[in-house]
């Protein structure tokens, strides 16, 4: 979540095939399933990262519209109750934090119109501008317009989050995904936004693809309802994300994952909590040492829809702390490897993976051509920065940790619900 919404936030430059040849079939030697993939590029916004996760992962409020809404309505906000927000809020003092937003995105097909939207782990609704939307943000991406294939449901939803709100309603429509078509897939139509997450961003929507349990009205998300339509032999999806700027390689597949994109073998972990794609880590390592991060195990969350790597406020200060990163870059060849060991396998990440360098020229970089260009620093100057960030999932979820894309560009992720488990396995770069 998929933080900020804060995810998605699912977005290398380039990196997906024209439109409308996006989902290509697969068949493998080493599984007999039939995959489906679809390519991603990678999309930079000025959207913090904060922002998006809060967008994509706040709870959000609706109710039963039993008429169809009023835009006029909806574009005075009279019509869905705003939610009490809670003031509090915990600062983070902490230099370079104002990422620039990275996501992985690809096509989709709703009704007879293409969208280039976010597959978001982290989050479970499917949101798209609407072509009743009259704000800038809508106008600068494509507006969904219904068609024949659409029915209206009747449902309102409101989305409050830290820098601004959306109103929309959830009707239906055909979705296709090259030769995979979903019928009936309930779509969040976004007809008001007050914010920058969508107005600053390179996406025209989000597809969430966590459980059902997080989506609204209980609706089925996407995949649900790929799984309910029994459209793939194995209810799989993986996500390979490259690691090379201006590449053709990122990717989704439905239907298990493609091996010729693996450098090892695949481990996999059981969920722990069917609402994120949630798993348990025993410990988490600085330098192979134990610095009481999880005393009593560490919840993890396998987002696509967050550049970043975060973690509880307290905890994330001693990693920093602990890394102590120079911001001359200086000490990049001597700061610690990270380790997060879920269920007896340690996953490494080295400097090279988790530090981002800006240059003298303004230019933001990897450290090395190694390292995912998943997150981005705004600033003058060489410097050097950890790409993680502060944030305290609430309970019953949290405190949890979140590996977003500089994580999974690293080991390829897969996202089984016939066995609820999420697995891991070394990229091939």
């Amino acid at each position: 979540m998929n933080i900020f919404l804060y995810s998605l936030l699912i977005f290398l430059v380039f990196c997906g095939q024209e439109q409308g040849t996006f989902l290509s079939d697969q068949s493998t030697t080493s599984q007999e399933n039939q995959l489906y993939t679809i390519k991603l590029k990678e999309t930079h916004t000025i959207v913090s990262a904060k922002e998006m996760y809060d967008f994509l992962t706040t709870k959000q409020t609706y109710f039963r519209q039993q008429t169809p809404i009023d835009v006029q309505e909806i574009e005075f906000g009279g019509y869905v109750p705003k939610p009490q927000q809670n003031t509090e809020k915990r600062q983070a003092d902490l230099k370079l934090h104002n990422f620039k937003n990275t996501q992985f995105t690809g096509p989709i097909t709703v009704g007879d119109q293409e969208f280039q939207v976010i597959f978001d782990t982290g989050s479970a609704n499917f949101w798209i501008d609407s072509v009743k939307c009259k704000n800038e943000g809508c106008k600068q991406h494509t507006q969904y317009k219904p068609g024949f294939s659409s029915k209206h449901l009747g449902y309102a939803l409101n989305v409050q989050f830290g820098t601004g709100d959306l109103n929309g309603e959830v009707n239906s429509d055909l979705v296709k995904l090259g030769a995979i078509e979903v019928e009936d897939q309930n779509i969040a139509e976004i007809i008001e936004e007050n914010g920058s997450v969508f107005q600053n961003s390179g996406f025209d929507g989000i597809v969430g693809l966590a459980y059902p349990s997080m989506a609204a009205y209980n609706l089925n998300p996407l995949f649900d309802n790929i799984m309910k339509q029994k459209k793939l032999q194995s209810n799989q999806f993986s996500f390979y994300m490259s690691n090379k700027v201006n590449s053709l390689e990122s990717q989704l597949t439905f239907g298990g994952y493609d091996a010729t994109k693996l450098d090892g073998p695949v481990h996999y972990h059981p969920v722990i909590d069917k609402y994120y794609w949630m798993i348990k880590a025993e410990n988490i390592l600085v330098n192979g040492q134990d610095q009481g991060f999880c005393p009593k195990g560490c919840k993890v969350v396998a987002d696509t829809g967050t550049s970043l790597i975060t973690g509880p406020y307290d905890d994330l200060m001693k990693l920093l702390d602990l890394t102590n990163i120079n911001d001359n870059c200086s000490n990049a060849k001597e700061l610690p490897t990270l380790t997060f060991r879920i269920d007896g396998v340690n996953y490494d990440l080295e400097a090279k993976d988790y530090i981002m360098e800006l240059k003298d020229d303004g230019t933001e970089i990897p450290l090395s051509n190694e390292v995912s260009a998943s997150a981005f620093i705004e600033g003058s100057s060489k410097q050097c920065i950890g790409a993680f960030m502060p944030l305290d999932i609430p309970d019953p979820q949290g405190p949890a940790w979140i590996l977003g894309d500089i994580f999974l560009t690293k080991y390829l992720s897969i996202y089984d619900r016939d066995m609820n488990m999420v697995g891991f396995g070394k990229a091939k770069h």
